[in-house]
């Protein structure tokens, strides 16, 4: 066997062979040990272990994914791994059966990654294909695809364990009577995990019913849904929703302004009553009028900005030369760029004042240009400005919201397509291809 008699390793092989028949000595677990990569000379004494034992400190070893160890690890250690490694009772044979399919399952039909798997396989465990298949088949008739459903499984794994026919196809049959279609599932859904997780008949109906009686149609509670109310099926919708609505109603503030916020800003809605009513009243005292949809947009920028970040942004607005006044009036006029960040708002204030030349006083007059995204919109527009204005093709007082705040197609027509005779390369310069500076 070529085992170095200067060893300790050769008195322990006297020992198993000694004990051993020469069928035992050539049974098949001395041939997986050398399969792995080892030699019968590496640790005579794993001859001695049972095959059973042998295969489940292999199986425990290399298992779950990723891969905690490697064979080389079980070769280098062998004394460690066949002396030492616990005994395995049935119990925990068949839990380590039950990961191992779990895992393989996540993978193979779930489409998880290795890791994701491992992870996830933690919070369920399956032991047969008859639920977990059912489940994706039915997610699938409902507009699924395979990396939706690996996102959805990823966030809810017990959704696997479900009954389809009893429990989630009734749930996905009344979703889908309120007009949320096909295609619109996957999003839903993922935005509102929980919809397939609670009682149909004692959170998910009752909870709609609420949320329809603050809306005016179905249409407007999947717009929310849409938008990810998650406290649609957590929140406490009498004591928060129900009373919010109540105080905007008493302040005068008319069904579509109360529809936008609950579609657009549904966690806004459904935020916890004493903070809300102080956002209704601070938005009054700020002068902004109830009877215009501006007036929820400031309730939700108000309730998601603590005093500390509103003074900051002053500060950073004072920079440009704007007073306390001169802020006040720009969020009357447009609530929603006080959320922007501030990195955000001193980035979009330096491209328009030092780089395009416009007066702060000018943007005060248009603020949503500080809420356009600046790489893909603002910046590409006014170099298509700059660039006519340079060659005479446009007055020169062009007001921001003239071109800023224009659809796609509709710029594209009124300040590109129509200047190409004169400007061939503007086209170019839009996308982005070609510098500003080279045509001007």
């Amino acid at each position: 066997m070529g085992i170095d008699p200067l060893k300790t390793f050769l008195v322990l092989a006297m020992q198993v062979v000694a004990k051993m028949t020469k069928a035992k000595w050539n049974c098949f677990r001395f041939e997986v040990y050398e399969k792995v990569g080892s030699r019968s000379d590496s640790f005579p004494g794993c001859a001695l272990v049972s095959l059973q034992r042998f295969r489940h400190v292999l199986f425990a070893s290399f298992f779950p994914i990723p891969y905690r160890y490697h064979f080389s690890l079980v070769r280098q250690n062998a004394f460690l791994f066949f002396t030492s490694s616990p005994s395995f009772s049935e119990s925990e044979s068949n839990q380590l059966k039950d990961d191992n399919f779990t895992v393989s399952y996540l993978i193979n039909s779930c489409g998880l990654s290795p890791e994701t798997a491992a992870r996830v396989s933690k919070n369920v465990r399956l032991k047969t294909l008859d639920k977990p298949n059912a489940v994706l088949d039915l997610l699938k008739c409902y507009g699924f695809y395979e990396s939706q459903i690996a996102k959805y499984v990823q966030t809810r794994p017990m959704v696997l364990l479900a009954d389809a026919e009893r429990t989630l196809l009734p749930k996905l049959k009344f979703i889908h009577s309120i007009g949320v279609s096909i295609t619109e599932f996957p999003k839903v859904i993922s935005l509102n995990h929980a919809l397939l997780s609670r009682s149909l008949d004692k959170c998910v109906i009752p909870r709609y019913k609420v949320l329809r009686s603050v809306v005016r149609n179905d249409e407007e509670v999947v717009r929310a849904l849409k938008r990810g109310a998650l406290s649609l099926m957590h929140g406490d919708l009498m004591n928060n929703l129900v009373p919010n609505i109540t105080a905007l109603r008493e302040s005068g503030v008319p069904q579509e302004s109360i529809s936008h916020l609950v579609m657009f800003h549904p966690n806004s809605a459904f935020h916890q009553h004493l903070k809300f009513v102080e956002a209704v009243k601070l938005a009054k005292e700020m002068g902004l009028d109830p009877l215009k949809i501006i007036f929820v947009n400031a309730i939700h920028v108000l309730i998601n900005l603590d005093r500390a970040k509103w003074e900051s942004k002053l500060e950073a607005c004072k920079k440009w030369g704007w007073s306390r006044e001169t802020t006040l009036l720009v969020f009357r006029k447009y609530p929603t760029f006080m959320s922007c960040t501030e990195e955000r708002i001193t980035k979009s204030m330096n491209f328009l004042v030092k780089d395009m030349g416009w007066p702060s006083e000018d943007i005060a007059k248009f603020p949503a240009a500080l809420g356009y995204n600046l790489k893909n919109r603002t910046i590409p527009r006014c170099a298509v400005i700059k660039i006519l204005k340079s060659k005479g093709l446009l007055k020169n007082h062009l007001g921001l919201s003239s071109f800023l705040c224009k659809s796609e197609e509709i710029f594209l027509e009124t300040f590109v397509t129509k200047f190409l005779e004169d400007v061939p390369l503007l086209l170019d310069v839009y996308r982005g291809l070609i510098d500003h500076q080279d045509v001007l």
